[in-house]
């Protein structure tokens, strides 16, 4: 019985056996390699006179010489090549083996150095370069990977520190190390909520920080202090150069009750004295107010705290009378009160 052997020139020679299973490669190598093939009987066997050779995924893709050379493999794959020869008593032999072509160059290895916020360190490392006969060697001068599989494309760390991975096959090595770190967190405290009467500035710290930034609301303020010149509450966003944020709240609380005084009239009449109708208020943070004619319409409305009517309606000046005002106001301690009363426009 013959047998066909295949002999590699590229630098590695190997010898197939005759026991091969379907689709199982005899022989790994890189893409754009070439393969040299070579045929022999063994000894005592009948001389074979002619040769029919199919290349998968190669060029040329067939050949009719005993030792088919530098038959190229373009591209990755895995591909069986086949011969038949025949013997000079003209029976015929069919063998054939497979040739598994992989990547020739590896790809730049995608992980960095890391700065986590989180302590509690969850994170994946990828190797990159997933491609069929490819291995993967973690290790870490920091952490101990005893009883972690180091040999996937992927390695799940729970701890800071050092991890190198060495990516390799028969074409090419290639290794990255990179450090996973935790990053400053801001500690940020702006102390217990305070009770402040009439809006009482209070100082605000967010605290001190080499290359701190600050953010504060509702105001936008960027500076690490601030004095805080409204009763409502105060968010300050703490971010170190590690890009890692921290943040407080403070409520300052108006604790004096509000003060609301509503005049019954007014005279629009441009001498810089009672010349707009609005009430006077201490403690509020919103106004709506509506007054309306003795027929029932509507000659002006504001939701502006400080807002007034002038005396003016339609772009005129209104007639002398009285008018109804009603008055919605929402104070710094949340509740609303609503007012009524009668007006007198003096001209």
């Amino acid at each position: 019985m013959n047998r066909l052997l295949l002999i590699l020139f590229i630098g590695i020679t190997g010898i197939f056996n005759n026991s091969l299973q379907a689709q199982t490669p005899s022989l790994i190598i890189c893409k754009g390699s070439s393969v040299n093939y070579k045929e022999f009987n063994d000894p005592g066997s009948l001389p074979s006179v002619a040769w029919a050779w199919k290349f998968d995924g190669a060029t040329p893709g067939t050949s009719t010489d005993r030792e088919p050379q530098n038959i190229n493999y373009p591209d990755t794959g895995l591909f069986k090549t086949e011969c038949t020869s025949t013997f000079n008593n003209g029976t015929k032999s069919t063998k054939s083996v497979y040739v598994l072509v992989i990547w020739a160059n590896p790809e730049p290895i995608p992980m960095k150095d890391t700065v986590l916020c989180n302590p509690a360190v969850s994170m994946v490392l990828n190797a990159g370069n997933n491609h069929r006969g490819w291995s993967y060697y973690w290790t870490s001068s920091d952490v101990n990977l005893t009883g972690i599989d180091t040999t996937k494309q992927t390695l799940s760390i729970k701890k800071a520190g050092f991890y190198s991975v060495k990516v390799y096959s028969k074409c090419a090595t290639i290794s990255k190390t990179i450090k996973v770190r935790i990053g400053e967190l801001p500690v940020v405290n702006l102390g217990k909520d305070q009770f402040v009467c009439r809006n009482t500035a209070i100082p605000l710290d967010a605290g001190a920080g080499m290359g701190y930034k600050y953010s504060w609301k509702p105001n936008n303020e960027t500076t690490q202090t601030i004095l805080a010149s409204n009763a409502g509450t105060y968010i300050a966003t703490v971010t170190s150069v590690d890009g890692c944020s921290g943040s407080d709240e403070i409520a300052l609380i108006d604790s004096c009750p509000p003060i609301v005084i509503i005049p019954n009239a007014f005279t629009p009449d441009n001498n810089n004295t009672n010349d707009g109708y609005r009430p006077y208020l201490e403690g509020f943070v919103s106004m709506e107010m509506t007054i309306y004619n003795r027929w029932g319409q509507k000659v002006f409305e504001t939701q502006d705290l400080n807002g007034f009517w002038d005396g003016n309606y339609l772009n005129k000046p209104a007639i002398e009378g009285v008018y109804v005002c009603l008055i919605q106001l929402k104070g710094n301690n949340g509740y609303k009160q609503n007012h009524k009363t009668n007006i007198t426009l003096f001209r």
